[in-house]
């Protein structure tokens, strides 16, 4: 009789089904880190976060806002006047937090924005913050306004 089965074997006979075992190896294997190596690397973390922070008390020594006014202001702007220096030997990018506020400490408006200081300069700027929290009332007046170096 023939056999009219399609199933050949690895060994290349008709009607058998013997599959090869095949051991493998067990991926990925698990080494247990040695402590040294964790140690290092909790070492390195932390000075990393000591690093970070020297660089960003620097910046702030070397970065200085003076003198923040509200020069103008209606129902849904503000408009800032400030002059900033830098100390620094080289000229900065620098992200500053500009923070409008009310009498109860209630925000009026804020906003983020970036500036290029050159090298031991010191300029009077302004910026407009026309994107307002809330609007300002009949009669109410901005109280305070904040500027302050915003980390990276």
């Amino acid at each position: 009789m023939h056999s009219t089965s399609t199933n050949f074997g690895w060994d290349g006979k008709p009607g058998t089904n013997i599959m090869p075992i095949v051991d493998r190896l067990p991926f990925p294997r698990k080494h247990k880190l040695k402590q040294s190596v964790i140690l290092a690397v909790i070492l390195a973390a932390l000075f990393g976060l000591w690093l970070r922070s020297c660089h960003r008390s620097r910046m702030q020594e070397r970065i200085i806002v003076h003198s923040v006014n509200i020069e103008e202001f209606g129902s849904n702007y503000v408009m800032l006047s400030y002059e900033i220096e830098n100390r620094d030997s080289r000229s900065r990018n620098v992200k500053l937090l500009a923070r409008i506020s009310d009498e109860n400490d209630g925000e009026i408006a804020s906003k983020l924005f970036e500036i290029t200081l050159k090298a031991g300069s010191r300029e009077k700027r302004s910026q407009t913050l026309d994107e307002v929290t809330r609007a300002i009332k009949d009669g109410e007046r901005p109280y305070r306004a904040t500027l302050r170096l915003y980390p990276r």
